[in-house]
């Protein structure tokens, strides 16, 4: 350690270590020891953050250090987002910041039911075999989680217009409402590829960035894009 590099304050070390359950924060390493790593560097940031700073252990480390390793900033900024939203974030006086969690966190459970009813009704109506008493039945049911995910949607923009968040949450759901309305108005079978697509995994790299973004908003993480 360097004269100009003062060591990590020994309660903010401790807060690194138990957000991360003494245990590196990769989820597929989980190893210990651990060391304590900068998500952007120290030579950059010349500070020490909890925002910025995240369990690793000594192999994940080298890794994450490693230009040519694609274990990178975002993915680490991904890890240190996904510990625990709630316990990263300093809440005395931020009152409104819970709320504006909570308003993301219900989008989120909403928005994922609501997928979930649309798969079950996709899947069903490009059956050849379905009846039409089925093919109603799995499209009455994706009523009920639109409107709630419709109501938990003006809720999270009541808290976050105007943000990148709000932003990349509106093209999430306005592309899946895109494909509802295909479903819809396709006629019976339509094509498997239709209605087994795998909006899911179309819309994943976007709810990364979601998440991302709102964890920088509230001061979880910084706003580096590196």
């Amino acid at each position: 350690m360097t004269g100009s590099r003062p060591a990590i304050p020994r309660e903010l070390r401790r807060r690194v270590l138990i957000e991360a359950g003494h245990r590196c924060a990769i989820p597929t390493c989980r190893a210990t020891p651990v060391e304590i790593a900068h998500i952007t560097p120290w030579a950059k940031v010349k500070k020490h953050e909890f925002r910025n700073l995240i369990a690793l252990c000594p192999t994940c480390h080298t890794r994450f250090d490693d230009p040519h390793n694609p274990l990178d900033r975002k993915a680490m900024r991904g890890y240190k987002a996904n510990l625990n939203p709630l316990l990263s974030l300093e809440v005395d006086g931020q009152g409104d910041q819970m709320r504006r969690i909570s308003a993301y966190q219900d989008f989120r459970v909403q928005f994922g039911t609501w997928v979930r009813s649309l798969q079950r009704y996709g899947s069903i109506k490009s059956k050849r075999k379905a009846t039409l008493e089925d093919i109603e039945e799995s499209r009455l049911a994706t009523a009920d989680p639109f409107a709630s995910v419709l109501i938990s949607a003006m809720h999270f923009r009541n808290h976050w217009k105007g943000t990148r968040a709000d932003e990349i949450a509106g093209a999430i759901f306005h592309h899946v409402v895109n494909w509802a309305d295909e479903l819809s108005v396709s006629n019976f079978p339509i094509p498997r590829s239709l209605g087994r697509r795998d909006v899911a995994e179309e819309i994943s790299e976007a709810s990364i960035d979601l998440h991302l973004a709102v964890c920088e908003e509230v001061g979880i993480l910084g706003t580096d894009g590196h």
